[in-house]
């Protein structure tokens, strides 16, 4: 009996307490006000009558980021807290897809505390992992921003925004590689590998970049790790660059080239064995050129020279001498003393003749 009354005593006061709720949450809905029940604690919010929460993409999941409506999880980073949705929050990263589908603690918990690698504004991920909507423009892939958040998607498994951001910095190499944060301790060697390969398949790479990508995120102090020769031989560095980019890496990076197996550099022997090959024939062939320019500037020379013709004693350039006609005159009168020649009046005895006698090849001296 005194069971049974202990048992009505809890089953009053049970009534008494939802009555007592019942009666709040009315007050609370009278006043355009709504109460979202999380699983340990409740959330008064202003009430959406038409608003019902189902998982969109687009632009259009952004009217649920950092919403208290319809979250069942508060999201703190740092000093930021975000209501959200563990349903978008599992979409599209491993990291959150795992924490809610196994028996973490944290899947029972409304306010979840995460240590991101680098500090950041997480909005602009949360925004991203709501609506999967992320152009190369965005501040998110500014420079200031790219490496936090390479480093924050990689530890949250954000597949897709980690392939956009590949993109960004295949093409924004030359500018990226001279951040103080481009180094193995930030960018992984998977990240790294990925931009080698997306770079070098939409040809964005000349003969040495590759190289000198990977030369500038090596660190001096890291002769444990083999990533950096791994990098050179999987995406053949060594063997598209130029000598010169070679000899600029031994002097930016030395321990890391003599790290390297002298097999790594039997392609650059037999590449420089074959360059000085075909120099050496180019070599040969200029030199049969510039032979064959100087014969003909000889012969063109020559051939430019003023003779005199034998016949006709004429100053005839060489090479007219088989077009130019030899004519022979003389004259047909008489010479007399202070008159000159009778048949043209011409006063020099030695004169030319007035009267061709003869027409001809000019003739010239053999020898």
């Amino acid at each position: 009996m005194a069971l049974n009354s202990s048992s009505l005593l809890g089953n009053e006061a049970q009534r008494n307490i939802q009555q007592q709720l019942n009666a709040i949450f009315g007050q609370l809905s009278s006043a355009g006000l709504t109460v979202q029940v999380l699983q340990n604690k409740a959330v008064i919010t202003q009430a959406a009558n038409s608003e019902t929460f189902r998982i969109v993409n687009g632009n259009e999941a952004l009217k649920f980021v950092n919403n208290s409506r319809f979250a069942d999880k508060i999201l703190c980073i740092g000093n930021q807290r975000f209501f959200c949705h563990s349903d978008y929050l599992a979409l599209r990263s491993e990291y959150f897809r795992a924490l809610f589908n196994n028996e973490f603690r944290e899947n029972s918990m409304d306010e979840i505390a995460i240590e991101l690698p680098a500090p950041c504004d997480f909005e602009p991920i949360l925004r991203y992992l709501y609506t999967g909507v992320a152009n190369e423009t965005d501040s998110i892939f500014h420079e200031k921003n790219i490496f936090p958040v390479i480093q924050n998607t990689n530890f949250l498994g954000v597949d897709d925004l980690l392939s956009k951001a590949v993109t960004v910095f295949a093409y924004r190499w030359r500018v990226l590689t001279k951040s103080p944060m481009f180094r193995r301790s930030v960018i992984d060697y998977k990240f790294l590998s990925s931009v080698l390969e997306f770079g070098a398949r939409n040809d964005l790479f000349k003969n040495g970049d590759k190289l000198k990508i990977v030369v500038s995120w090596d660190e001096e102090d890291s002769e444990e790790f083999p990533e950096c020769r791994q990098l050179l031989r999987e995406h053949k560095c060594l063997e598209e660059a130029a000598v010169s980019d070679i000899e600029w890496g031994i002097q930016v990076k030395p321990k890391l080239f003599t790290r390297l197996d002298s097999l790594d550099f039997r392609s650059i022997f037999n590449r420089a064995l074959h360059d000085s090959e075909r120099a050496q024939e180019e070599n040969r062939r200029s030199e049969e050129k510039i032979r064959g320019l100087t014969q003909c500037i000889r012969v063109l020379t020559k051939q430019l020279e003023d003779v005199r013709c034998l016949r006709c004693f004429t100053m005839v350039p060489r090479a007219a001498l088989k077009t130019r006609t030899c004519v022979t005159t003389q004259h047909t009168g008489s010479y007399a003393q202070n008159r000159g020649w009778s048949c043209c009046g011409e006063l020099q005895k030695r004169s030319k003749g007035c009267k061709p006698v003869c027409l001809s090849r000019h003739r010239i001296n053999s020898h």
